[in-house]
């Protein structure tokens, strides 16, 4: 089935000597193209503005009631497009819509139960009408591996120019590009470097690191709807930084509240149910059940954030929860909503500039309602998501 649907390469569903080797590469690639620097915060400001002025002009004040789910996607998704193949869509745009659709069908397909048997037993991904989840996500993968060709290709067009004038690669697809001529000049061994894994490598990093934000802010706007009086608190919080046009990450350390309240839409919205397959690396035993080295096992960190011995009354949405005795920011170890270990989630400390800069950004300028009559109920997919739903923004007058 790996094989089948190219899971053999990229950075999630590999192990060993070429994971080792292509997450490096992606890890300091990333951090020299801004991922927690300055530089990042400019890429998401920009299209943080973009987003702040096609919802006032999409909602008129609150006369009409917008979805947010499409303009979110845009923005993060032209956040990590900018990093991967230097490229960005204009809000609105249906080619980005779409391609959110895509990931969302597809993180809704692969927790269907059907998928059990397709791994299991390969031959029933044959089977027709047995097999037509199967071929809806193969269509899904082949339409998104089509706009990363595309990007390749047009990258591919423009490498002998960039290479001539030696001129700064700007993006992740160069910069994979110019490691594999790097290699090859040198003698080195190129190792896992090929077409086939760079398109798969830039498939695995722009589902990740658009859709699990997005999803994480799709509930994070909805959660403050639900609870007028947290969302008023925090607006108060940002209002207390004065008159300025835009919250920047300098002021994350002056707004506690705000910081305290992301904490907890992630810890409440939970996205990720199941987290990745892990691989035994020395027999042991926990509890009483043993593990052999090799077996595969998915560690459940999120069942955490609900534990009542951990978290008072987990079902209640309180951020006061994240905050200690003087106000501030209260570390909680087993708060862990990027999982951990070796495979802690790479964007990281992307997601938290993101999710940061958007939510305050978009508190500050939007007063955000929703109908009580809209639903709470948890989507279940790769991740879970809210249900769609339509909110009022009113501008906020600061």
């Amino acid at each position: 089935m790996l094989e089948n649907s190219k899971g053999a390469n990229g950075v999630v569903q590999i192990d060993g000597d070429k994971w080792r080797e292509q997450r490096r590469f992606a890890l300091h690639t990333l951090r020299d193209f801004g991922v927690g620097r300055p530089l990042m915060e400019q890429k998401i400001m920009l299209e943080v503005e973009a987003l702040v002025d096609f919802l006032g002009k999409e909602s008129r004040n609150g006369q009409e009631k917008v979805e947010l789910n499409a303009p979110i996607a845009n923005c993060v998704g032209n956040i990590i497009n900018n990093m991967l193949f230097s490229c960005r869509f204009k809000q609105g745009d249906l080619k980005m819509t779409k391609l959110h659709h895509l990931l969302d069908r597809q993180s809704q397909i692969v927790m269907k139960s059907i998928m059990g048997a397709y791994i299991t037993c390969p031959w029933t991904t044959k089977i027709p009408v047995l097999n037509s989840k199967w071929l809806e996500l193969m269509d899904i993968k082949r339409q998104l591996c089509a706009f990363l060709a595309e990007q390749i290709a047009e990258h591919r067009e423009k490498w002998d120019i960039i290479r001539e004038e030696q001129a700064e690669v700007e993006d992740l697809t160069y910069a994979y590009m110019k490691e594999v001529e790097r290699r090859m000049r040198s003698g080195e061994d190129v190792g896992f470097f090929d077409d086939l894994q760079l398109q798969m490598l830039l498939l695995d990093l722009f589902f990740a690191g658009m859709e699990t934000t997005v999803t994480t802010l799709k509930w994070a706007f909805l959660l403050v709807a639900k609870n007028p009086s947290i969302q008023k608190r925090v607006q108060e919080e940002l209002d207390q930084l004065g008159e300025i046009s835009q919250i920047s990450l300098a002021e994350k350390t002056r707004l506690p509240l705000t910081q305290a309240t992301i904490n907890e839409i992630q810890r409440i919205a939970n996205i990720l149910p199941f987290n990745l397959l892990r691989t035994v690396g020395i027999s042991t035993k926990i509890d009483g059940f043993s593990f052999e080295k090799g077996d595969l096992i998915i560690p459940q960190v999120s069942i955490l954030m609900n534990d009542p011995e951990i978290f008072d009354e987990p079902h209640i949405f309180n951020p006061d929860r994240f905050l200690d005795e003087n106000y501030n920011v209260k570390k909680i170890e087993e708060f862990l909503p990027f999982s951990i270990g070796r495979r802690q989630c790479l964007g990281e400390s992307l997601a938290k500039a993101e999710l940061f800069l958007v939510f305050a950004n978009l508190l500050k300028n939007f007063e955000i309602r929703v109908e009580d009559t809209v639903s709470m109920e948890r989507v279940l997919g790769l991740t879970v998501s809210p249900p769609v739903y339509k909110c009022e923004l009113r501008r906020r007058i600061l």
